[in-house]
């Protein structure tokens, strides 16, 4: 009997002015970075993204 493990992805918000990663579900509660530049509300039926395209990247994580 072979036993699958499941991996979960999670996705991460980082700012690229100053570093800090934001969980993209924030149940419905917006976050900023610590400079300011990025805003994430979010939850399992939207996502809110404020500032500047630029100043943001997506980070993708697989979690057993």
């Amino acid at each position: 009997m072979t036993t699958k493990t499941k991996t979960k992805k999670e996705v991460y918000w980082r700012c690229k002015k100053c570093g800090d990663e934001i969980y993209w579900n924030t149940h419905k509660s917006m976050t900023y970075c610590k400079c300011g530049a990025l805003g994430v509300d979010g939850c399992e039926f939207y996502l809110r993204l404020i500032g500047d395209e630029k100043y943001r990247e997506e980070v993708k994580r697989t979690k057993k």
